[in-house]
């Protein structure tokens, strides 16, 4: 057989791959129930399939938390989205790490999801870098969720 020809074959089963591979976009994060996010599946749309970060404690709760890449959005654009979606929870706003931070929470301090930019100077709309949505058991005291933002654990 032909090198053009394999090439052929190969780059045609790899087109249909790609294209019969793609998933369903998850419309909701399978850990909190919360909306998420549409921009977490690339312009590929290969899914947006979390990846789940390992179990931690903050102060004397277990966190949980899934880790999705955001693609192509500002951080204002995101956090309007997220504002709109999430109307009951509260916002905190952090810049750390040359970064900003923006969680949304529950009353109870049992739900968070955490919205944070690309590297960029205070103030700057960066793109969004990635999202975390946290479920913490037992719930934290909004001190600790803004100091989680602010990469400052306050424990009580």
């Amino acid at each position: 057989m032909k090198p053009s020809a394999i090439l052929a074959t190969a780059l045609g089963l790899c087109l249909a791959l790609i294209a019969g591979g793609s998933t369903t976009p998850l419309t909701a994060d399978p850990l909190t129930g919360l909306p998420l996010y549409p921009a977490t599946d690339s312009r590929l749309h290969l899914g947006n399939d979390p990846t789940r970060l390992p179990e931690s404690n903050v102060c004397k709760s277990k966190m949980q938390a899934d880790f999705y890449t955001v693609y192509d959005t500002k951080v204002d654009a995101a956090l309007l989205w997220y504002g709109a979606h999430l109307p009951s929870f509260k916002r905190t706003h952090a810049y750390a790490a040359n970064r900003s931070q923006d969680t949304f929470y529950n009353a109870e301090g049992t739900i968070s999801v955490s919205v944070t930019g690309s590297s960029g100077r205070a103030g700057e709309n960066t793109e969004t870098y990635s999202v975390v949505y946290s479920l913490f058991q037992p719930a934290l005291v909004e001190k600790t969720i803004i100091g989680l933002n602010q990469q400052k654990i306050v424990c009580q």
